[in-house]
């Protein structure tokens, strides 16, 4: 099969959406099918983002690498940012999958922007509409990687819509003796719940003095979230910056704890989170559909604590620290369960399963 994938950004190290595309084209290819990676367009600024909404030079750049490579399926993941909507349907002869990473499909206020009011409130909701207008009249299978995002946009008309995780593989993450750092992996921005983090080790450090937070990743929140690690007097902090896949399997081994501490109750599906599960490391996640699906909510193989709620975070942070046979026990059996649901051989099995579906939903 020929696959073409379609991204707003360059895939690579950044977010989860960037790592999952070149690791499922890379994990596909490998089981025998063609794929190509068309990503990384123009990024729209000033009065240029009204291109956000739709974007005909892109459109035009998509039709041509479509022309030169054929594919069966086009798959789209994050494009309603900066390629736009647009991109939707070329070509018109290949069955079109999106995998929705995030709720923006769905929430007008979907972003770090958050909830908000007011002409630019006004202009996402009205793209909103636009944009589920044109992905239900043009899509033929839409994945969503969790169940809630699933139930979300089946309610929002779509008529075929998969459940697909993310993944990772799982020998690359088998786990070794943990350290005692506490870890954080994701984009550094204000609805990731950093300072939540920062926060809670505070109230814990004096009680550590072994343990580390280490903090990878890049984004607009670093500066301030560095001053605020100072302003506690927190030295055992270290902010890592951005780092490759390797280096992120190498941190999630050494770890204690992962903590993925979002504010936000529309996570996606966080691929930080399916990765220390694999690693066999214990996360502390906060209360959101997501995570409770990763984590489950018996405490066996993670925590869910509220969100925005340093104490809670803090308070169970302490307890896996303190109690390494317990944390032991929670990453065994949080591997136990990714293993059998989120590792390469079971994410090309559906995505082949959904691109089938697709070929024909399209061919009728």
């Amino acid at each position: 099969m020929r696959v073409l994938m379609v991204n707003d950004l360059p895939v690579g190290p950044g977010s989860g959406a960037e790592v999952h595309v070149g690791r499922l084209a890379t994990a596909l290819e490998r089981a025998g099918d063609r794929v190509e990676v068309f990503a990384g367009g123009p990024r729209h600024r000033g009065v240029g983002k009204a291109l956000d909404v739709w974007d005909p030079w892109v459109r035009r750049s998509l039709a041509a690498a479509a022309d030169r490579f054929r594919p069966d399926v086009v798959h789209h993941h994050n494009v309603l940012r900066e390629l736009s909507v647009s991109v939707l349907g070329v070509p018109r002869a290949a069955a079109q999958v999106m995998t929705l990473h995030d709720h923006r499909l769905v929430r007008a206020d979907e972003g770090p922007e958050g909830e908000g009011h007011g002409l630019v409130h006004q202009a996402k909701v009205a793209k909103a509409v636009l944009d589920r207008m044109v992905a239900r009249r043009r899509l033929d299978v839409l994945v969503a990687v969790s169940s809630e995002l699933g139930e979300k946009v089946a309610r929002a008309g779509f008529p075929r819509v998969r459940v697909i995780p993310g993944f990772a593989d799982g020998d690359a993450l088998a786990d070794g003796p943990p350290g005692d750092d506490v870890v954080f992996a994701g984009r550094l921005s204000a609805e990731k719940g950093i300072d939540v983090l920062v926060h809670a080790f505070a109230s814990i450090a004096a009680a550590h003095p072994a343990t580390r937070v280490l903090i990878a990743g890049e984004g607009p929140e670093r500066r301030r979230l560095e001053r605020l690690a100072a302003s506690r007097h927190l030295d055992a902090v270290t902010f890592l910056g951005l780092i490759d896949a390797d280096g992120v399997c190498d941190l999630l081994r050494r770890a204690r704890v992962v903590c993925s501490t979002s504010t936000r109750v529309t996570e996606g599906a966080p691929l930080v989170v399916i990765e220390a599960m694999l690693a066999g490391r214990p996360v502390i996640g906060t209360d959101s559909p997501a995570f409770r699906e990763l984590l489950g909510t018996d405490g066996d193989r993670g925590v869910v604590v509220p969100r925005d709620d340093p104490g809670a975070l803090a308070a169970e942070l302490a307890k896996l620290l303190d109690e390494p046979a317990r944390a032991a026990a929670i990453g065994r059996a949080a591997r136990a369960h990714a293993l059998a649901r989120y590792t390469p051989e079971v994410a090309v099995a559906a995505h082949q399963a959904a691109y089938h579906e697709a070929i024909r939903a399209h061919a009728r």
